[in-house]
């Protein structure tokens, strides 16, 4: 098979490269060159900018695929530029997306399927977070895929993830939870970190990923890739202290109170306040998608993050604001005891 691969230089998308490699199949990488990578005269590299047309028309001129990833399509229109490119020479298109196409539209389910996309709202003036844009952009660059599929057969497969861990992590995520537990010191848990959510185990993706080239009865379809277990902030900080030997001392606060206080919850970057449960039925029943316990990948994650911490050039962006969050506990410790203080004293019931 002869793969295209738009990006996939850096952890998923190598991991896919390594596996359609591993596969025997032939892989060409459309990339703009600034990251090295470790497949030396396995692949060929063609060298451009993802949004350019010129560079997409030159490079790929008279170029067919059996499949093509884009793992850079983020927006609408670059969606419209590798159709223009790719019609009519790939025999199918696979679009990786997010599950941020529901969590950007406030009013999702639990779990939430693939055809609860059509009916969510997605209002564009709805101001938001970076992952509201984020997820509302590639709900625009799904669109224009799947009306593609609809009004010229364009042969797209759009897979939706949550949030990817594993080795190799370049967001640094639960590397930055391992460091806050590292230190000895409490941690914060925004709102006690009950809501529940999935996330998916890098390398499980991957396999799914490669395998998925050549499977017609795939193509106009989207799947959610999500791990079977369902995990919380309070739950992975748990293991996280387990697996590396210490006790856990944390401590539930407010997000509002979080907010006030000038925190926010940008240090706890898996908390959020809704449940986000990407449902698995399709993946499973289509692609027979199958999971890796997240207890196991967690432990290669942990040990993994202690390898790599002492390499770091800075802390993560979560870690940055580690003292600011010891402020905060503390702080909010001392006001606690005050309120319980004065609630005692005057005859109210406490707790």
């Amino acid at each position: 098979m002869r793969a295209l691969v738009l990006g996939g230089t850096r952890f998923i998308g190598r991991r896919v490269v390594e596996e359609l490699l591993e596969a025997g199949h032939r892989v060409t990488l459309y990339t703009r060159g600034r990251v090295r990578d470790a497949f030396e005269g396995r692949v060929e590299r063609l060298i451009g900018e993802r949004r350019s047309a010129a560079d997409l028309t030159d490079r790929l001129s008279g170029r067919d695929f059996d499949a093509a990833y884009d793992f850079l399509s983020y927006e609408a229109s670059d969606a419209r530029l590798a159709i223009e490119t790719l019609a009519g020479r790939v025999g199918h298109f696979i679009h990786i997306s997010t599950c941020s196409v529901y969590w950007c539209t406030g009013d999702f389910p639990c779990p939430v399927a693939e055809g609860d996309f059509d009916r969510l709202s997605d209002f564009a003036e709805r101001p938001g977070s970076i992952e509201y844009e984020y997820g509302y952009n590639k709900r625009k660059a799904e669109e224009a895929l799947f009306a593609a599929h609809q009004e010229r057969a364009f042969p797209v497969t759009t897979i939706r993830m949550p949030i990817i861990g594993g080795e190799d992590d370049p967001s640094l995520r639960y590397l930055s939870y391992v460091l806050r537990l590292s230190d000895g010191g409490p941690v914060a848990l925004p709102d006690g970190g009950y809501a529940p959510f999935r996330h998916v185990y890098v390398a499980d993706a991957a396999r799914a990923l490669a395998a998925l080239a050549g499977r017609t009865h795939s193509i106009g379809q989207a799947y959610n890739l999500a791990g079977a277990d369902i995990l919380s902030v309070r739950g992975v900080v748990a293991a996280m202290a387990d697996l590396l030997g210490r006790r856990a001392e944390t401590v539930d606060i407010p997000t509002p109170i979080l907010r006030a206080m000038g925190l926010g919850t940008s240090f706890s970057p898996f908390s959020q306040q809704a449940a986000q449960v990407p449902a698995i039925f399709k993946a499973r029943r289509d692609l027979g998608w199958e999971t890796t316990p997240h207890r196991v990948w967690l432990e290669r994650t942990v040990e993994w993050s202690l390898r790599v911490a002492g390499s770091l050039p800075e802390p993560p962006p979560p870690v940055a604001h580690r003292s600011r969050e010891i402020e905060v506990i503390e702080a909010y410790r001392r006001a606690v005891v005050r309120f319980d203080g004065a609630a005692g004293s005057s005859g109210e019931p406490r707790g």
